[in-house]
């Protein structure tokens, strides 16, 4: 059996005393954890398939898709680099509910899924870890699920982008609490982007555009650049807060929240 390299063994205990372990048991409990890599386009799941690890992202995006007709697939959410997944299957022993696809080369940490019960069920600061984790994607998916049913297509294109700039730079793992820097790439075709805000591709990219006229987002090939992430994240803490939602903005509506919210001073 081929050595650990000491440098990914330290990675991986650091990883795990993260997630609430005692030193002593993520140093047990470290050699169980492997890397793996996959080129981008590969299936980690299938839908229906068994979930044998608990995975994180080293490196990488992975899309959950729902597979549709024709061969095709339509993605309902993104994890990006920092963040674990595939918890659901596993506490709940159901197959995967959908694709989990690798959008560009990926790294991940790989978690026996016997490893992942056993600490659920007798390390207490692994379960609330866990938990918090699936409250704050509970959250996630109520708000997606309310813009799909109710919001008018602006208002899923904006939040939209609020919620991917939040899943990248803030691991899908919690509300966001700090800030990060003014911006944060989303390396993904517009054309799956318009399918995670369940619109067409010609309305993403109209909106998008005049987004990136107000210099709110860059538009690059073959990716796209959110500016000045702290008012992307007051937005999206707005949309979570307000007793009444307004469900039908205009495009010029919303980016004048948006020049409104920028002007916020920070608080303290």
């Amino acid at each position: 059996m081929p050595t650990v390299p000491p440098a990914v063994n330290g990675y991986v205990f650091t990883r795990l005393r993260r997630l609430g372990l005692s030193e002593s048991l993520a140093a047990q409990t470290a050699p169980s954890v492997k890397v793996q890599a996959f080129d981008a386009g590969k299936k980690i799941w299938t839908k229906g398939g068994e979930v044998q690890h608990w995975q994180y992202i080293m490196n990488g995006l992975v899309s959950v898709s729902i597979p549709t007709t024709n061969s095709e697939s339509t993605p309902i959410s993104i994890f990006g680099k920092g963040s674990w997944f595939g918890e659901q299957s596993i506490i709940n022993r159901k197959p995967s509910f959908a694709d989990y696809v690798c959008l560009t080369p990926t790294e991940v940490l790989r978690m026996p899924a016997s490893t992942f019960d056993d600490l659920f069920g007798q390390e207490p600061e692994f379960a609330r870890f866990v938990a918090k984790l699936m409250a704050w994607r509970v959250q996630k998916t109520s708000e997606t699920l309310t813009l799909m049913k109710l919001g008018n297509p602006c208002l899923r294109v904006v939040m939209g982008l609020a919620q991917f700039a939040e899943a990248l730079a803030y691991r899908s793992e919690r509300p966001p609490t700090v800030a990060m820097g003014e911006g944060v790439e989303i390396p993904i075709a517009q054309n799956t982007l318009a399918s995670l805000c369940g619109v067409s591709r010609t309305l993403f990219s109209e909106y998008v555009q005049q987004l990136a006229q107000h210099e709110w987002l860059k538009l690059h090939y073959g990716k796209l650049e959110i500016l000045n992430i702290t008012t992307w994240h007051r937005f999206a803490r707005r949309q979570r807060e307000d007793n009444v939602n307004t469900l039908n903005p205009s495009i010029a509506e919303l980016l004048e929240v948006l020049r409104v919210l920028n002007e916020m001073r920070p608080t303290v």
